[in-house]
């Protein structure tokens, strides 16, 4: 049996995958297992894994959403670590070796990530050790206050996978959000370390995983911090900037449906983002341009 499971879900990835598998048989860590989550691409992904026989393992499901596929690769995983890698990211040769090394030593550790490089389309790098140069910003703001984390990529963390299961895995309601969701139930759980050494790449580029856009993301901003109120109860500090957090939310969600035509619903939202945070004037000036067009009809 395997430590490590590496699980990498897949949506019309032809593009970049082959560069993405390639980096982790390039791995100076051998003791893993490949779980390829296809989720209902209609490109040649499938026929490109197919290409790899027995190296890899190839689960198929019907279109369910990045999330909902690295849970299920993480249910049909064997390994006591899991490593999850994004179709379009690349590993650097030794960064199973690093992160595994300190879960095996370090057991009050539950999640061990490396700090990564930020490249184009074509592979060029960006940013290098964007990570740790981002990191006091990522920490200074709403949510690095909140979950007192810094965005970790699912392609830099390596995670001890009965933890991963105990908290419920990725909430593959959530198109945003996910990643700092899970996160905050795992610092819960135990202790995270960052290695400085860049272990891995993302890329950006514009035909990245679908995610839904516009009102998705709103409404999963808005569904990550109700379950954030739910997770910090009894945490007035936290409570606080989450109602703040959720007046943000609401005053966009206003804004978003008004320029969708729909302003008497942008007014509900802008009341309801005054109801948790009054001492916003920016909402105020919003809901007056919201009610003229609501109500007046200008």
């Amino acid at each position: 049996m395997p430590l490590v499971s590496v699980v990498i879900p897949i949506y019309n990835g032809e593009r970049f995958l082959q560069e993405s598998l390639e980096s982790v048989f390039a791995q100076t860590f051998q003791d893993y297992e490949i779980v390829c989550v296809d989720d209902g691409s209609t490109d040649s992904s499938c026929a490109l894994l197919k290409q790899y026989g027995v190296q890899v393992r190839v689960i198929q499901q019907a279109n369910a959403g990045q999330s909902a596929a690295r849970n299920e690769g993480v249910r049909q995983a064997s390994g006591a670590f899991v490593a999850f890698l994004d179709q379009d990211d690349r590993w650097y040769p030794s960064k199973l070796e690093q992160q595994v090394a300190v879960l095996n030593a370090e057991p009050d550790v539950v999640l061990v990530h490396c700090n990564y490089d930020r490249m184009d389309k074509d592979g060029r790098v960006l940013v290098a050790g964007a990570a740790l140069a981002e990191q006091a910003s990522a920490l200074a703001s709403p949510l690095g206050r909140l979950i007192g984390e810094a965005l970790v990529f699912p392609s830099a963390m390596l995670v001890r996978r009965d933890v991963f299961q105990q908290v419920g895995g990725f909430d593959s309601e959530l198109r945003g959000f996910e990643d700092f969701d899970l996160i905050a139930r795992l610092k819960q759980q135990g202790h995270f370390v960052l290695l400085p050494e860049s272990g891995m790449a993302y890329r950006l580029h514009a035909g990245g995983f679908t995610r839904a856009g516009g009102m998705g993301i709103i409404r999963s901003r808005e569904r990550f911090l109700i379950r954030m109120k739910a997770l910090y109860a009894g945490d007035r500090v936290k409570a606080a900037l989450i109602d703040r957090m959720l007046a943000e939310c609401y005053s966009d969600w206003g804004m978003h449906v008004t320029k969708d035509g729909q302003p008497r619903k942008g007014w509900v939202k802008l009341i309801q983002s005054l109801q948790q945070n009054p001492w916003k004037f920016r909402t105020y000036s919003r809901l007056v341009r919201v009610s003229l067009q609501a109500f007046l009809g200008s």
